[in-house]
């Protein structure tokens, strides 16, 4: 039986990296629970060195990897508020994204609206459609912020598709996906999202927001070993691709060797052409949930109580300044902050107090900055222990 957590509170004790250090980075990479660690090491154990997959009990009398693959999409999208059979497993979220880019055919003279500052990865895709002919319009932040209206006064009649990362990696700027959603579901424009920096902390329902691709990794807030990505599709979406492989994990009988011709799913398996990390998506699943054991509203809650003590503790501390003073709707649990010139403080100043802080930026002008993020197994304490670093620099 996996050992979930049945609170919040007591999350902290399932991380062990987090009982001793102040570990403020999630933003670039998660700490693994000890259930996550455990079980896949025992998926690994009974799947490779037994060789029992067809015997293998992961969960009160189901067995098998296929099995195990299906519960964890059940999940997945229980998690942002979808179906199990629009989930989709592949290497990356980049991968799934650069994908899905290419595999939609557009009519002439159409253009795709995306975001010019978001994860480089997904600007490439868009921009290597653009070196083929595709029209591809860019938002520009202002002030940290690209606003739902910054996006929709790019599109019109021949807009047909637009791209958004839900919580932007730099900024830690949240999208206002309900009021997008609202936009494109109105013009018949097809919405992706990159929720990276979002799913397993932050609410989502893609059916509710009209969402037609989003994205998903393992390794930051999902809290899971890196190798494996997840996309929600919909049904919208699936009838437009056009330029996406199959192989037998496409058919719909994925074991019968025998037809001579391919019978493509239905679901989003579909998209899935061979076999997925299976232990990562395994993984996955398990921190999938505990996020449902949890409930989002709590966990949203949660982290963003710690990243507003956080910029409470800012407003409050000389030498200590917010990036960007983002509206109240466009928060997240990331936060960038400004070291002013005279603070001496310095990334050996944290290791030596257990704080884990991603290190200190430095851009052209010789400004310092640094990006600090907030995941549920964190606490005040964590924050306390960041400023108790910053006053005692203060101080010298």
């Amino acid at each position: 039986m996996i050992n979930f957590s049945d609170s919040i509170e007591g999350f902290r004790a399932h991380v062990p990296v987090a009982r001793e250090w102040a570990y403020l980075i999630t933003a670039s990479t998660g700490l693994v629970p000890d259930f996550v660690y455990d079980g896949v090491r025992r998926y690994l154990d009974e799947r490779y060195l037994k060789g029992g997959d067809s015997t293998w009990l992961f969960d009160e009398g189901t067995t098998g990897t296929l099995a195990m693959l299906e519960r964890s999409k059940a999940a997945l999208a229980a998690m942002i508020g979808g179906r199990a059979d629009r989930i989709a497993f592949g290497q990356s979220s980049t991968q799934l994204f650069t994908m899905v880019t290419d595999a939609v055919e557009y009519a002439p003279g159409s253009n795709v609206v995306a975001v010019d500052r978001g994860w480089i990865g997904n600007r490439f895709a868009w921009q290597n459609r653009a070196d083929g002919g595709l029209e591809v319009r860019f938002a520009l932040p202002e002030g940290g912020v690209v606003s739902a209206g910054s996006v929709e006064a790019l599109c019109d009649e021949k807009t047909a598709a637009v791209t958004v990362n839900l919580v932007e990696s730099s900024t830690g700027c949240r999208f206002d996906l309900a009021e997008l959603g609202r936009f494109c579901r109105e013009r018949g424009i097809l919405l992706y999202v990159d929720a990276v920096q979002a799913a397993g902390a932050l609410k989502i329902d893609v059916e509710a927001d009209g969402v037609d691709f989003l994205a998903g990794n393992d390794y930051k807030w999902m809290m899971n070993f890196c190798g494996t990505g997840y996309a929600y599709i919909s049904e919208r979406l699936q009838k437009r691709v056009k330029h996406w492989g199959a192989g037998w994990m496409s058919d719909t009988d994925r074991f019968d060797t025998s037809k001579a011709h391919i019978t493509l799913r239905e679901d989003a398996g579909r998209f899935e052409i061979g076999y997925p990390n299976a232990a990562g998506a395994y993984g996955l699943g398990l921190a999938a949930e505990q996020y449902n054991r949890l409930g989002a509203a709590e966990i949203e809650n949660c982290v963003m109580s710690l990243a507003g003590y956080f910029r409470e503790r800012v407003d409050a501390t000389r030498g200590l300044s917010l990036t960007y003073a983002l509206p109240e709707k466009n928060l997240s649990q990331i936060v960038s902050v400004d070291l002013d010139p005279s603070l001496a403080v310095t990334e050996e100043d944290f290791r030596a107090a257990k704080v884990f802080i991603p290190g200190i930026g430095v851009r052209p002008d010789g400004g310092r900055f640094m990006r600090v993020s907030f995941h549920y197994y964190n606490n005040r304490e964590d924050i306390d222990r960041f400023f108790d670093v910053i006053g005692a620099a203060a101080r010298r």
